[in-house]
């Protein structure tokens, strides 16, 4: 029965991201061929949002791949893939603009953002280390950690969710700073709006599964979560995640 719960899950999940993926490729292909009126690149986007911000420690900088752009909060930096760097495109603009967007939720102390930062690195370990404590403490017989194995790696999925109200944000503010800079036409705003929704669908589909996820692991470890220490142990064998 746990099987093919967790078969549903891992099925349905992979299906509504391969969608979410298609959607994404096929929108900035589509933008990202499109110039944006003011001419400008994904570096000039964010540098002017920054300058009429008062934020000069923000460096922008490009990053090797495809569709890797992101802001990081502790080097306090900027990077921009080569689709977006220094390409005058409409996608290169609300990739850029959403990314400043992220840089101004840090400057105001946007608790969101500070709460994410804070539990990433918690968060990293309980996704690498939670599932491998619950099954070695099975064969241990040590139902506590089995406890503290489910519960970390399912608090590790869990932060994805608070990963969705920092994206929207950020993409809320985006549109709002290109709109005060005059850097957009009607036609623009359309590619921005429909680029940033399709990016924000990525984070859905990521707190989807994570969703499903914990619920799997809720039904399969919860007579280890309510057991008592020192009861009868039973063995805790999770599938392997895709």
């Amino acid at each position: 029965m746990s099987m093919t719960i967790f078969y549903i899950i891992a099925g349905a999940a992979f299906l509504f991201s391969q969608a979410v993926r298609r959607k994404l490729t096929s929108t900035f292909s589509r933008w990202g061929d499109a110039p944006n009126r003011a001419n400008i690149t994904g570096v000039e986007t964010a540098q002017a949002i920054l300058n009429a911000n008062g934020i000069g420690r923000v460096q922008i900088g490009p990053s090797r791949g495809k569709l890797n752009d992101h802001y990081n909060p502790r080097e306090k930096t900027i990077q921009l893939s080569e689709l977006n760097y220094g390409v005058p495109s409409v996608a290169a603009m609300a990739v850029a603009a959403h990314e400043s967007g992220h840089a101004i939720q840090d400057e105001v102390d946007y608790l969101p953002l500070e709460l994410r930062t804070f539990l990433v690195p918690v968060a990293s370990v309980g996704a690498k280390y939670g599932l491998p404590a619950a099954i070695f403490g099975s064969f241990l017989g040590l139902p506590l950690l089995v406890q503290a194995g489910v519960l970390s790696y399912a608090g590790a999925l869990l932060l994805q969710f608070l990963t969705l109200p920092v994206e929207f944000n950020a993409s809320k503010r985006a549109l709002r700073q290109l709109e005060k800079l005059q850097l957009m036409d009607e036609k623009d705003r359309q590619g921005v709006q429909e680029v940033l929704r399709a990016a924000a669908m990525t984070y859905v589909a990521g707190a989807a599964s994570s969703a499903g996820y914990v619920i799997y692991l809720a039904i399969l470890g919860s007579r280890w979560i309510l057991r008592k220490p020192g009861s009868a142990t039973i063995p805790f064998k999770p599938p392997k995640l895709p």
